[in-house]
């Protein structure tokens, strides 16, 4: 991903990209955005020396111009604690999170504890030293939030159920 201190064609897109997502909105600058969108391209493409730079950056711009922008600048601002960018996920997602959570589990009860439980893993109420850790941070925008959180849901919910059938009774025990 071309930085946005570049001049040229990679600013043009940088910028592009930047003003697409409306990162600015969460407090997100051009150059953080730059940050998170280089972070994301490491990931998905590991060194290919065979590759000419021009067609390595021709790739680069393709695949980030495909991402979810404005979903990632959410994702992210979310994660870095924006409460802005926090009121926005909330109005957008927690009735879907809520339903998504309803359908898994079967029952109001546990759908609520579930949802409620992965927005506080969202917000990152778990902090480490000081800081914030946020299951926002692993989304990429290579796919919708919701499906992305659809995802993290589910998979919370097999680790809280395999967590329960381990725990066996102390009568289970002695029988």
């Amino acid at each position: 991903m071309p930085k946005s201190t570049q001049s040229g064609p990679e600013a043009d897109v940088a910028t592009a990209l930047y003003t697409r997502s409306g990162a600015a909105a969460y407090g997100v600058s051009a150059e953080q955005f730059a940050v998170i969108l280089d972070e994301i391209v490491r990931k998905n493409f590991p060194r290919d020396l065979a590759q000419s730079p021009d067609d390595a950056a021709h790739k680069k711009d393709s695949f980030c111009t495909a991402l979810r922008l404005e979903e990632l600048a959410l994702a992210r601002a979310c994660a870095a604690g924006n409460e802005r960018a926090w009121q926005d996920f909330v109005s957008l997602y927690r009735q879907k999170l809520h339903n998504m959570a309803l359908h898994i589990t079967r029952d109001a009860a546990n759908a609520a504890e579930l949802a409620d439980s992965l927005f506080a893993d969202l917000y990152g109420v778990n902090a480490r030293d000081g800081v914030r850790n946020s299951k926002l941070v692993s989304y990429t925008g290579r796919g919708s939030l919701e499906g992305w959180l659809r995802t993290v849901m589910a998979q919370e919910f097999i680790n809280r159920y395999r967590k329960q059938k381990r725990m066996v009774s102390l009568e289970e025990q002695t029988e």
